[in-house]
């Protein structure tokens, strides 16, 4: 218990709401100087933000480096149904992040310490209308709110080893804590009508990712790293409110509550990067880097377990379903540029392309659908021989889910369109000695 209060303590300061994720549900970055850049970091990457990415990268920081950042997400989403036409609510998220490396230049070995948003989903679309008479009960339209946050963030310790003068490899044990809460409409057929659902829970999970790095020179690198599946079983508490209609001895609204149970979880994950800078162009850098997620492992079908559970106060049957989301594999491909335009002051851009993992036929309001194209940019200035400041902006283009006649969850997502775009801009600063 003292152990899971401490990790929570530590979440609540650098998880203060859900991270609307940028390919699939995971972020593109983990600081702004990889932003810049489009997220590319397997190769590439010298901050300490690669302990998220790549960690065999940190054996090529030289003394000793604190990195603090923070970015400010503006997710604007919509969606539109037989009975409703709305572009939601538009939160603003902040997602702070930071680490510290330490590397002995005269030793083999590197260590470091970092906390970083893995990613997430969040909407908040306030009531929305509801038509109970879309599969004929009889009940009419009603009010429902469609509200979502979902985050992952780890603590990661990293250990790395230098092989030889162009070899790395290194060991990130991973921490990880979620927390969900989601509000959405729920259809059980049995009773063939839909229930107001607020699901609450949250969950601690192990996790490990190894890397390594193989820079022949200053100007030439290559990286890959593998990320192990992080099993999240959410637990907490369900409440759900439908109304009855006419249903002769039931109160207006029934109430049903319970201990909830869902198995969800973060993919595991193969990254490969390669860099090169070419002096010839004034020391142009270009970087590229290609990631698979395993995305179906977990979100193919999730499970769903209510226990304990009571229907107008009086004690009734525990219940399990499956949501048939139906997610596909993943596969995004990051490129990145840097231009020194002086011996202090980078610019930087980037692309990044994910295929959006969710069908439409699993698709749900409250899981906004995911940006598949995204342009980057950014800049880099050192201050100094100690300081060093770095800021980018990310633009995702809108993307738009259209679903017809057929889906595998919910009615009220037949011959619907969804759709998000975002703005995100982040600032990392810097201490290196």
């Amino acid at each position: 218990m003292r152990a899971a209060g401490l990790i929570s303590l530590v979440a609540i300061l650098l998880y203060p709401a859900a991270v609307c994720a940028n390919a699939g549900m995971e972020n593109i970055a983990y600081s702004a100087k990889s932003a810049g850049m489009g997220g590319t970091s397997i190769a590439v990457g010298d901050d300490t933000s690669v302990m998220n990415t790549n960690p065999a990268a940190i054996s090529k920081i030289d003394g000793r480096r604190i990195d603090m950042n923070i970015e400010t997400m503006f997710p604007m989403f919509s969606f539109e149904n037989p009975v409703n036409d709305t572009d939601g609510n538009h939160p603003i998220y902040l997602i702070p992040s930071a680490g510290l490396v330490w590397h002995d230049p005269e030793s083999r070995w590197s260590f470091g310490m970092g906390m970083y948003n893995e990613g997430g989903t969040g909407t908040d679309y306030g009531l929305l209308r509801v038509n109970n008479d879309v599969m004929g009960s009889g009940i009419g339209i009603t009010d429902i709110e469609y509200y979502s946050q979902f985050g992952y963030m780890k603590v990661t310790p990293t250990v790395a080893y230098t092989l030889t003068d162009t070899l790395s490899v290194a060991l990130s044990p991973n921490v990880g804590y979620s927390t969900m809460r989601i509000k959405m409409p729920f259809y059980e057929p049995s009773m063939n009508r839909f229930w107001a659902a607020d699901m609450d829970g949250d969950d601690i999970s192990l996790s490990a990712r190894v890397g390594l790095l193989y820079k022949p020179s200053d100007d030439l690198g290559f990286g890959i790293a593998y990320a192990t599946p992080a099993d999240i079983d959410i637990k907490g508490d369900v409440t759900m409110t439908a109304p009855t209609g006419d249903i002769p001895g039931m109160p207006q609204q029934s109430l049903m509550k319970g201990d909830l149970e869902m198995n969800i979880g973060w993919p595991q994950s193969i990254k490969a990067g390669v860099f090169r800078r070419m002096k010839g162009l004034g020391g142009l850098l270009l970087a590229f880097d290609v990631e698979w997620l395993n995305w179906s492992a977990y979100y193919d079908k999730i499970p769903v377990k209510m226990t304990r559970v009571t229907l107008n106060g009086s004690p009734t049957s525990d219940r399990t379903f499956e949501m048939r989301t139906d997610w596909n594999d993943q596969w995004v491909f990051k490129l990145g540029v840097e231009y020194p335009v002086t011996e202090r002051l980078s610019l930087r851009t980037g692309y990044v392309y994910g295929k959006n993992p969710v069908p439409p036929q699993g698709a749900l309001a409250v899981m906004n659908p995911f940006v598949e194209h995204h342009i980057t940019g950014g800049l880099g200035y050192s201050i100094g021989n100690h300081f060093e400041f770095n800021a980018s902006v990310v633009y995702g283009i809108q993307n738009d889910v259209e679903v017809g006649d057929s889906h595998n969850i919910s009615p009220d997502m037949v011959n619907s369109t969804t759709g998000m775009e975002f703005v995100s801009m982040s600032m990392m600063l810097s201490y290196k000695w």
